[in-house]
C-alpha cells in the first residue's frame, strides 16, 4: 500500500464527575466487555439521578434506522455520543439500547466465527466506534476483519502484516490518536479504518478499487489471486448484515429473546 499522512482529530473524552466510582469500575470491566451486563443490573439503581440527562439526550441518543445507510455526519454524531456514553460509565437507558442495536450484533457474529466470547467482546465495542466515526458500515469493516484475520488479534501475515485489520507496519504513525501497536485492538481498528476509508475516499462510489488498494493488489505478486479480495468482501458483507439484523429483529418486542 501507498504510503500517506492523514490525520484525525477525535473529540477528547469528558467524564461527568457525577459516579466517579462506578466510572473506575466500568473501565476496568471493558477490558473483559462486562459493562453492558452489569448496566442491566446497576441502571436500576440510579433512577431518577439520569433522568434528567436521558431527556436532555433523548434525541442524541436514538440511532438511525439500522436497516438504512445514514448521512457520514450523523455517524460521526453517532461515533461522539458513543464515546460519551462509555466515558461516563454508561449507566443510562441509552448505553444497553446502543449495545443492543450496534455493538451486540458484531459479538454475535464474530463468535458465530470460533472468536471466544472474551474477545469479541473485546473487539466488537471499538470496531463499531471507529466503523462510525470514518463514516463505514460495521458490517463492511467487519467483513474485512473476518477475511483478513478470522477475528484474531495477533494474526501475522507471511508478509508481516498485523492484527485484526492485518496493517502493514509501515502504517505505524501515519494516523493521529490510532496508537503505534498493530496487535492491540483499539489500535489496530483505529489504523486498519483509517486506511479504509482513506482508499474509499480516492475512489469514491467503487468500494471495489477501494478495496484493491487496501489489499496492497496491485500486480497480485505477493498474494495470489488478490483481484478476487473486492468479490469476497461484498459476499461476506451481505451474509453478515443478515446475521446482524437476525440478532436485532431477536431483541426487539416478540423477539425470540425477549419471550
Amino acid at each position: 500500500m501507498k504510503l500517506f499522512r492523514r490525520s484525525f482529530d477525535p473529540d477528547r473524552h469528558q467524564g461527568s464527575g457525577i459516579f466517579e466510582d462506578l466510572e473506575r469500575l466500568l473501565r476496568r470491566l471493558r477490558a473483559v466487555g462486562l459493562a453492558a451486563p452489569l448496566l442491566l443490573v446497576v441502571g436500576f439503581g440510579v433512577g431518577n439521578v439520569t433522568t434528567n440527562g436521558l431527556e436532555a439526550s433523548e434525541g442524541a441518543v436514538r440511532m438511525a434506522s439500522v436497516d438504512a445507510p445514514a448521512p457520514r455526519a450523523h455517524l460521526e454524531v453517532l461515533s461522539r455520543q458513543m464515546e460519551r456514553l462509555q466515558d461516563r460509565g454508561a449507566q443510562t437507558a441509552g448505553y444497553v439500547t446502543l449495545y443492543h442495536d450496534h455493538v451486540e450484533p458484531v459479538e454475535a457474529v464474530l463468535r458465530r466465527r470460533g472468536v471466544s466470547e472474551m474477545t469479541a467482546r473485546k473487539v466488537a465495542w471499538p470496531l463499531v466506534q471507529h466503523s462510525y466515526r470514518r463514516g463505514l458500515d460495521p458490517a463492511f469493516v467487519l467483513s474485512v476483519v473476518l477475511i483478513e484475520s478470522g477475528g484474531k488479534p495477533k494474526a501475522t501475515s507471511f508478509v508481516g502484516a498485523r492484527g485484526l485489520m492485518q496493517v502493514m507496519p509501515l502504517w505505524e504513525g501515519h494516523w493521529r490518536n490510532c496508537g503505534r501497536d498493530l496487535y492491540d485492538i483499539e489500535a489496530n481498528l483505529c489504523n486498519g479504518t483509517s486506511i479504509l476509508a482513506w482508499y474509499l475516499s480516492r475512489n469514491p462510489g467503487d468500494e471495489n478499487k477501494a478495496l484493491l488498494g487496501y489489499n496492497g493488489c496491485v500486480r497480485g505478486t505477493n498474494t495470489p489471486n488478490c483481484f478476487t479480495y473486492p468479490q469476497k468482501v461484498a459476499q461476506l458483507k451481505h451474509q453478515v448484515q443478515r446475521e446482524m439484523n437476525l440478532v436485532r429483529e431477536q431483541r426487539r418486542p416478540g423477539g425470540a429473546a425477549s419471550r
